[in-house]
């Protein structure tokens, strides 16, 4: 029997124990009274062993839920962490890819502008080379023009 059932039966036999007369006096009986004390002294060290065993339980329970509870957030911080060093690497990645793409077409533009340069510098180099061969051929059909009118 339970410690509530216990104290609901000794409520019951005060409740319906004799009055004395002319008094806030009631008649109980000793035997009873004694065997109620009895089942208590016996039953209560079992309900207060019980209780501390609740009381343990779930303060291990809570303290796991509070570990666990601190594992999460050392979790997402370092997720958090991950991500912005993730964010970070990609940022400096693309910064880098942008500065490699300028200085490509940087160099690619230079190279442009020597090219057109070296062709210029060759083009006046054979046209210089061609007005002189052209001077040589149009002095070679001088003389041949004057060995045809003065022939000996």
């Amino acid at each position: 029997m339970s410690i509530e059932k216990l104290l609901d039966e000794m409520e019951n036999m005060l409740v319906e124990a004799a009055r004395v007369p002319f008094t806030n006096k009631r008649v109980v009986e000793e035997d009873d009274l004694a065997r109620f004390l009895d089942e208590f002294r016996e039953k209560l060290p079992r309900e207060l062993e019980e209780a501390k065993r609740i009381i343990t339980e779930r303060q291990r329970i809570l303290d796991e839920a509070q570990q666990e509870a601190q594992s999460i957030v050392e979790q997402a911080k370092a997720y958090v962490i991950k991500l912005t060093d993730e964010n970070l690497i990609n940022k400096q990645a693309q910064e880098q890819a942008n500065e490699l793409v300028a200085q490509a077409r940087k160099t690619a533009k230079d190279l442009q502008v020597d090219a057109v340069s070296y062709a210029d510098e060759v083009f006046k180099h054979v046209a210089a080379h061609l007005e002189k061969t052209l001077e040589v051929v149009r002095q070679g059909h001088r003389d041949l023009q004057q060995n045809r009118n003065n022939p000996g």
